[in-house]
């Protein structure tokens, strides 16, 4: 795996991307990857069966998920530990620890999986490492307190939520640089590219809203009101839903992103925080950090139709799910 990890690294950004959409279309099995803060681990979900198959000890207070369904590796983002576990999914075995100076939160993968990106919330920063050596390599300076992370569909920008500076930082990944800011809501922190690529969504937490942002001319073109202390936002694949946790009143929002508005309100288990949509069962899955489990509701009849009990204070900061291919 090492000499295809050299080879995608060494094509255009854009075909790491097309190499990842032919190995999902391979048989594969979806699972999810839930950090949770409270006990230094990760529940893995098997996505057929709904139940915890493995739980991994990490470093302590594991909170950020990054994914490399390429080469089929979890970075998980250890607050307290000050640290990166990189794991393999395979055999779900910690594999290495990158050590740190700072306290990391978000975290999040270049489209070939060949760079990850840290944000460093106390100085400032974003973090690059290689993936393959697991050393530093650069820091672009960016907005007060940068948190969550997305990379672009065609692998060229990185946008970056500023919790401090309530606007939206865009790195050109290919130079280094950061290009734009983008003024949202207040205390931006979560976000997601919606899954027709073209809109990015900001969960602003103390606003109580998203703001969605074309990604084409970098612009807010909508700020929908959602519900009490909002933390994370996923979309399905088309785009045209997407789905909010609010941890101040232990819901998720679901807005039909074509007339901009809410459609229905999802009660979850207590205080919910990472979301992720798996589009093998058109189910969402929720992290809840009072009720240490994942609510998992159907997309068809936005309901919630089981609980799964995980581990303590369950955060999973990131888009969680990722498949194992044969």
């Amino acid at each position: 795996m090492a000499v295809f990890r050299v080879l995608i690294k060494s094509l255009p950004v854009i075909t790491g991307g097309l190499f990842l959409c032919v190995m999902n279309a391979a048989s594969a099995e979806s699972r999810a990857y839930i950090t949770n803060q409270g006990e230094n681990s990760v529940s893995v979900i098997s996505l057929a069966t709904n139940q915890v198959i493995s739980t991994i000890v990490t470093a302590k207070s594991p909170v950020g998920v990054a994914i490399d369904d390429i080469d089929q590796k979890l970075y998980v983002s250890n607050v307290e530990g000050r640290s990166i576990s990189v794991i393999d999914m395979k055999t779900n075995q910690v594999l290495s620890e990158i050590k740190l100076k700072i306290a990391p939160v978000g975290v999040t993968l270049s489209k070939s999986g060949g760079q990850l990106f840290v944000a460093d919330w106390f100085h400032d920063q974003v973090l690059l490492f290689d993936t393959i050596t697991l050393k530093q390599t650069d820091e672009i300076a960016i907005g007060k307190a940068p948190s969550g992370m997305v990379v672009s569909r065609e692998g060229a920008t990185l946008y970056v939520a500023n919790r401090d500076s309530d606007d939206i930082g865009v790195i050109d990944i290919r130079t280094k640089k950061l290009v734009n800011k983008i003024p949202v809501g207040k205390h931006p922190f979560g976000v997601a590219l919606g899954g027709d690529g073209k809109t990015l969504y900001v969960v602003n937490v103390e606003s109580n809203s998203i703001s969605m942002i074309d990604t084409r001319r970098d612009v807010v073109i909508a700020t929908i009101p959602v519900g009490e202390h909002p933390y994370c936002v996923t979309t399905n694949p088309d785009g045209t839903r997407a789905y909010v946790t609010n941890t101040g009143e232990d819901t998720v929002s679901v807005i039909n992103t074509v007339t901009k508005e809410i459609i229905a309100t999802v009660p979850v288990d207590g205080f919910p925080e990472g979301i992720s949509y798996d589009v093998k069962s058109n189910r969402v899955y929720v992290a809840s950090w009072m009720d240490n489990s994942v609510s998992v509701i159907d997309a068809k009849t936005n309901k919630k139709i089981s609980s799964i009990p995980t581990g303590m204070q369950s955060r999973a900061f990131g888009q969680f799910i990722g498949n194992i291919t044969n």
